[in-house]
């Protein structure tokens, strides 16, 4: 189920045991503020899952390292090697450990067949602040708890199990990529500094927004970038007499051969073509 890829040798992992801290329970909760990993790279004989609560932070799983933000979370099968880094600050996290025997009892099944560790998952928005809401009300007891890990253990593999129907859907697209691609069609925004705008827009690291960028719309930012001026040229073709060259820089592009080349990657005309097919010559 997980994608072990690297070869360590036992000396190289530290093996931490569900029976070391479980006390014959089937979940184990931990909640703190980090700055730097206490475990190094580790396996252990249970399953895992971390949301990250405020912060940001990487995680290496399996040899792949994954960034994870505020209501990202990862998965973490049995076996797993994994390890995490904090190059940011202090990120608060939330981890819970789940028992081999309850998990495989209770959710093993729903899991995706081809579940890849290395993947980083997003929970809504309202249920981030049900769990923030849950943790910080002075209700919350003991005798609360297992039931609260086994609604958000239950959550959790659901988001995984319909991640794919979720991101072909494309009905979950965060607010902040939507507003990052509302603001990136300014004429101010797609000119020469266009990535680096749209990075400051997103108010992401450039990892991160070209990981979302993959995950909701299949494209690279520089990809959606393009399709943006060209669709902007084009609107210049249809409306004003301006040359190409002229079109091209107004477009965001330093190199015309560039923006003719792009143009027609998209749209399988030049430039000039595309004005005269639809006004005919000037």
């Amino acid at each position: 189920m997980s994608d072990n890829r690297i070869s360590l040798s036992a000396n190289d992992v530290k093996l931490i045991r569900e029976q070391d801290f479980f006390n014959c329970k089937d979940f184990h909760l931990f909640i703190y503020n980090k700055v730097e990993s206490a475990t190094g790279l580790h396996q252990h004989d249970y399953y895992e899952f971390t949301i990250v609560l405020s912060g940001k932070c990487y995680q290496e799983i399996n040899g792949k390292r994954v960034l994870l933000e505020r209501g990202d979370f990862v998965f973490i099968p049995i076996g797993s090697y994994h390890q995490s880094f904090y190059e940011f600050g202090a990120t608060k996290i939330f981890n819970v450990a789940v028992s081999k025997a309850f998990f495989e009892e209770h959710y093993l099944q729903q899991l995706p067949r081809c579940f890849v560790a290395s993947q980083a998952y997003s929970l809504r928005s309202e249920f981030l602040a049900y769990i923030e809401s849950v943790v910080s009300s002075p209700q919350f007891r003991e005798d609360d708890f297992a039931e609260f890990l086994e609604t958000l253990t239950f959550y959790v593999i659901s988001r995984i199990r319909h991640y794919k129907e979720e991101n072909d859907g494309g009905d979950d697209i965060p607010q902040w990529l939507k507003n990052t691609l509302a603001g990136m069609h300014d004429k101010a925004m797609f000119g020469e500094r266009a990535l680096a705008n749209m990075v400051a827009l997103s108010g992401k690291t450039q990892e991160y927004l070209t990981r979302a960028m993959r995950r909701y719309y299949q494209k690279t930012p520089m990809q959606v970038i393009n399709e943006i001026r060209i669709n902007f040229a084009k609107t210049q073709l249809e409306v004003t007499n301006s040359s190409v060259s002229d079109i091209a820089f107004d477009s965001g592009y330093g190199d015309v051969s560039l923006f003719i080349k792009n143009f027609k990657r998209l749209t399988d005309v030049t430039p000039g073509n595309y004005r005269k097919k639809c006004y005919g010559p000037l």
